[in-house]
């Protein structure tokens, strides 16, 4: 990340007893001014990462520096890497442990898991990051210099480090996670309600369909029933055992079409509500036709 390419800090150095500026990468001006370098590329990187998707910062900068604070840094194994007799620059790796504390673990990893990252251990594994129960560890490269009037010393950073992201990330994502569980919960709800809302509406559609179907099959009995009561008894008498078969026919027959139209159960009634409707239109034209040979 662009946080950690340039970041300089400087830190007040003694002059040596000859007056010259000196800088070693084990001293310890030069150890405190990788620290607050460190910090600094944090606070940085963090602010960075806890902004929505507008810009707004999510998380108050007092918060960042709080949580920042509260990092305990272990800084050994310091090495100098390569160092030009010409030039006060000192080139240096050393190991960095920075115990961030379980609770912040976990809300980092809880953060992750509602954004759905990659647990903090894949990614410590990914940057090559040692992980401890409470801590994270790894080598870092840098650089220290003394300023020209020997008054301080620079820690720099000349190149991006997959190691400081991942710090940075840690301390946003336990920063981030009340937040994060926040809108998970309204999204929740939200979903809950619009879901309520589709069934609801659903709902509300099968009761009609319900209702129209019942009512057109009412409709058509009423009708079959008028058509019946209008035929000559001695007719009736005779029509009798068709009818009763028919009544018969109907019902097996609907119910299949019934049970075939859908696995829903409402489709399932609507659709033999409107088989019977059907049906009994279709007797009604048939019946029709005795009271048409009776004129």
């Amino acid at each position: 990340m662009k946080f950690w390419a340039m970041i300089i800090v400087t830190l007040s150095l003694a002059l040596s007893a000859c007056g010259k500026p000196q800088a070693t990468c084990s001293d310890d001006t030069s150890k405190a001014a990788l620290e607050a370098a460190i910090r600094e590329g944090l606070e940085k990187s963090v602010a960075a990462r806890s902004k929505d998707s507008s810009g707004n910062q999510i998380v108050g900068f007092s918060k960042i520096r709080a949580a920042i604070a509260d990092l305990k840094f272990v800084i050994e194994n310091i090495r100098t890497t390569k160092e030009d007799p010409n030039s006060t620059k000192k080139f240096c790796t050393s190991n960095i442990k920075i115990v961030f504390g379980t609770q912040v673990f976990a809300d980092a990893d809880k953060a992750r898991e509602i954004a759905g990252l990659s647990t903090l251990t894949q990614a410590a594994d990914a940057a090559g990051i040692e992980k401890g129960a409470d801590y994270l560890q790894g080598d870092l490269d840098y650089s220290v210099q003394p300023t020209d009037d020997g008054s301080k010393v620079v820690a720099e950073f000349e190149a991006a480090d997959a190691k400081l992201d991942v710090f940075g990330e840690v301390v946003a994502a336990s920063l981030l996670r009340s937040g994060l569980e926040n809108k998970q919960r309204i999204d929740q709800e939200n979903a809950a309600m619009a879901d309520k809302q589709r069934q609801d509406a659903v709902n509300a559609a099968s009761r009609a369909s319900i209702e129209e179907a019942s009512v057109n099959r009412k409709s058509a009995d009423d009708a079959l029933m008028a058509v019946w009561k209008g035929l000559d008894p001695a007719v009736r008498q005779q029509l009798l055992p068709q009818q009763k078969a028919w009544i018969k026919r109907k019902d097996a027959t609907c119910k299949v079409q019934g049970l075939q139209s859908s696995t829903d159960p409402t489709e399932q009634q609507v659709a033999t509500l409107n088989c019977i409707t059907n049906e009994t239109q279709s007797r009604i034209g048939e019946l029709q036709g005795y009271l048409e040979g009776e004129d």
